[in-house]
């Protein structure tokens, strides 16, 4: 019983520590350009939490992801710049057309609702694939088609956090970023491996036709 309260403890105290990286980079990299570099280090740093249980030396391997990503993310920074104008696009138009119209409404909202899950895809399986090109955002998409029960499971996460941060918003300041990303991580890397272990075992079932 001890080592578990130890355990969710120490859990709680690293992610405040991973937050915390997570600020300062954001802001080392004027906000707008940092907060995806720092983002993505976030999410390679649980990776190899998760996986390896790696938490020793955090702020070197944060600080080698961010800059092993900082210029390749500019790309995915412009890509995100754009989502947010077009959700103020979105708000624009719905302020604009009223309460009537129904149908547009909704259209908006399910847009809407798709980039922020593609958004929310997009991080945990940037670092844990190696891929390139548009393939780095077509792949979020994909995934939310052959991934519907993970997709469920982050929107309760989202749902969850939220409660939680609207009940004590300082603890925004500490784990505003690190805990939905951590349960997000957990959702994601288990449905990596079991879909890396069903291609092995059907990769190995052909070799031995």
């Amino acid at each position: 019983m001890v080592n578990k309260i130890y355990e969710v403890f120490n859990r709680i105290y690293y992610l405040m520590k991973l937050n915390g990286l997570w600020l300062l980079f954001t802001l080392l990299g004027g906000v707008v350009l940092g907060i995806i570099p720092a983002t993505i280090a976030l999410y390679a740093c649980m990776r190899q939490q998760i996986r390896y249980e790696s938490e020793n030396h955090l702020f070197q391997m944060f600080k080698k992801y961010y800059g092993e990503n900082f210029r390749r993310s500019l790309l995915f920074s412009a890509v995100f710049t754009a989502i947010a104008l077009f959700f103020l696009g979105e708000t624009i138009v719905l302020a604009n057309a009223g309460a009537g119209n129904l149908l547009l409404e909704i259209a908006i909202k399910a847009t809407r609702l798709l980039l922020i899950l593609g958004v929310a895809m997009f991080f945990p399986i940037f670092v844990h694939f190696d891929v390139r090109g548009v393939k780095t955002i077509l792949q979020p998409m994909l995934f939310l088609l052959i991934c519907p029960l993970e997709v469920i499971y982050m929107a309760v996460i989202f749902v969850i956090v939220s409660l939680l941060f609207a009940i004590s918003p300082l603890l925004i300041l500490f784990i505003g970023v690190a805990l939905p990303a951590y349960g997000m991580s957990l959702i994601m890397l288990k449905k990596f491996e079991r879909l890396e272990k069903n291609i092995n075992l059907s990769d190995f079932a052909q070799a031995n036709r």
